[in-house]
């Protein structure tokens, strides 16, 4: 901070207000003075209470501001712990093709029961049974049961449980 006007003046002044009082520096005088990498510093301790003002030079980072090698990345890798456990690749089932395959399954199961049934009336010959119209609303029946049942099984039937008032 320099101090060319008497506004600059003002402003170090002020500044110098908000530290801490010092019995070994002039801060006013002080932060005009200050270089580059220097600073003054105060904290909090235990208590809450303001440290005295200290002046002192701040020391350079230790690092550097560049691209890893692929060698860096490789070695920082081989040591952490997190990648043996998080870099294994997971392919699981989404929802829909747990979905699919379980309709799939549903289809074909009601394909057999329907190629039994054809074998069944072929072999027995009842089909005079077969055509009566009260047999025919209890298949009906039963087929929608078993249908609604399976959907049902599958989470994707059933009526709406919303109600409105």
């Amino acid at each position: 901070m320099r101090a060319f006007t008497a506004a600059d003046r003002k402003t170090i002044k002020k500044a110098a207000e908000n530290f801490t009082e010092s019995d070994f520096y002039q801060t006013d005088e002080l932060l005009t003075q200050l270089g580059i990498g220097e600073a003054f510093i105060t904290l909090l301790n235990e208590k809450g209470i303001p440290t005295p003002l200290i002046h002192t030079m701040l020391c350079t980072p230790k690092s550097r501001m560049d691209v890893l090698t692929d060698e860096e990345i490789d070695a920082i890798t081989k040591k952490s712990k997190l990648v043996a456990k998080y870099n294994q690749i997971v392919d699981s089932d989404s929802a829909y093709e747990i979905l699919t395959a379980k309709l799939e399954a549903a289809q074909a199961k009601s394909e057999e029961e329907a190629e039994q049934d054809v074998k069944t009336k072929s072999t027995k010959k009842e089909e005079s049974f077969f055509d009566n119209p009260v047999v025919k609303q209890v298949g009906r029946t039963a087929a929608s049961i078993i249908t609604r049942s399976l959907l049902g099984a599958l989470g994707l039937g059933g009526r709406s449980t919303t109600r409105t008032r």
